[in-house]
């Protein structure tokens, strides 16, 4: 009776261990999702997270390559305007900020370079990919003039890149506008700064944030920028020549520019991590409205109307903190990502979550 108790206790230790470990396993969390970024062409889409870069087919909805090994969590994602080359920006904190030029066709890496003492949070990329802007923790932006990306003696100098020291607080965002016209940073500071491409001076200085500014984004159709912070609030900007009504034209004095707060979206419960805008066609062939899509640590992600201000949806099927939404070219989707490690693809007219993606 003994051998049989035993036997059986040995039965049971085994069985516990195997489904001890199997829910080991299968509760292994994934690797958050930092930044999202369409193709122009919209069929692919780039995954950073942890040291690596997925690229995604939306049609087949599986990686068909990764980009690794990048210097920590790849923060920031951004195509050429042709799509033949990715820009991805990650680094250690209080150690090193690195860019990455990738080559899309190839797979290659083309160029890659430290230049910030902390990790990069965000790039943008000029209209034309001649230039491209860095935000860092380190409390600075860099200018890079990527015309020279092909030179043999290609390095970080003051020939290559010039430093913007303004803000007083870690730089967390940037934008360029579509037309190259402006670009903007927003920081831990809680401000917003508008420059001039060439003198690389401020143009306007917006404050009327009660937080750090998170994320930045342009709405071509209506002309304003859009700002994500961590009040819990989404801001539309508009930037105007001053004593009249229309958009700031280039090299002009800064004293001739005026920034003012068109609109604040209220209702998200925690920090607003990530925005960006889109024209989307609703269920009529000719119902278009620009919206906004913004992602935050209340898990939620919320579409706007950016004109009146009102929700058109509120998506909660995320676990946790939401820290990247994009809009797809077309205005058809809304890809979302975060802290639970999956992707989710919303269709904006079926106001509905239509694919979910993910690999261990």
């Amino acid at each position: 009776m003994s051998k049989r108790l035993r036997n059986v206790g040995m039965l049971l230790v085994a069985f516990y261990i195997i489904f001890v470990t199997s829910l080991c396993f299968a509760a292994a969390p994934l690797s958050p999702i930092w930044s999202l970024e369409f193709s122009p062409d919209g069929k692919t889409l780039a995954v950073g997270k942890y040291q690596w870069v997925e690229i995604w087919d939306l049609e087949t909805q599986r990686v068909i390559y990764t980009y690794e090994p990048h210097a920590g969590e790849v923060r920031s994602l951004t195509f050429s305007s042709d799509g033949e080359t990715l820009y991805t920006s990650s680094g250690l904190a209080s150690r090193s900020g690195e860019v990455r030029v990738w080559d899309v066709s190839s797979e290659k890496l083309i160029k890659s370079f430290e230049i910030h003492g902390d990790t990069i949070e965000s790039i943008s990329l000029s209209p034309h990919n001649t230039t491209l802007v860095t935000a860092s923790m380190d409390e600075y932006s860099a200018v890079i003039d990527l015309t020279r990306l092909e030179d043999a003696d290609f390095s970080i100098d003051t020939q290559v890149s010039k430093w913007l020291t303004q803000h007083v607080g870690r730089v967390l965002c940037t934008l360029y506008h579509p037309d190259g016209t402006y670009f903007v940073t927003g920081s831990e500071d809680k401000t917003i700064k508008v420059w001039d491409p060439n003198s690389l001076s401020v143009l306007v200085n917006l404050d009327a944030n009660d937080d750090a500014v998170y994320s930045l984004a342009y709405s071509a159709e209506e002309g304003v920028i859009v700002s994500g912070s961590a009040d819990n609030t989404v801001r539309t900007w508009r930037v105007t020549s001053a004593g009249s009504g229309g958009e700031v034209a280039m090299r002009r004095s800064s004293l001739e520019m005026t920034g003012t707060l068109v609109r604040e979206y209220n209702g998200h419960q925690g920090a607003v991590y990530s925005v960006d805008s889109g024209l989307v066609s609703l269920r009529a062939a000719n119902n278009r409205m620009t919206m906004i899509a913004s992602g935050s640590a209340d898990t939620s992600v919320v579409i706007w109307s950016l004109r009146s201000g009102n929700r058109y949806e509120t998506f909660n099927e995320s676990t946790d903190a939401v820290y990247a939404v994009e809009f797809s070219p077309n205005g058809e989707f809304v890809a979302a990502g975060g802290r639970d490690g999956k992707v989710r693809l919303y269709n904006l007219r079926k106001r509905a979550l239509t694919h979910e993606f993910f690999k261990e």
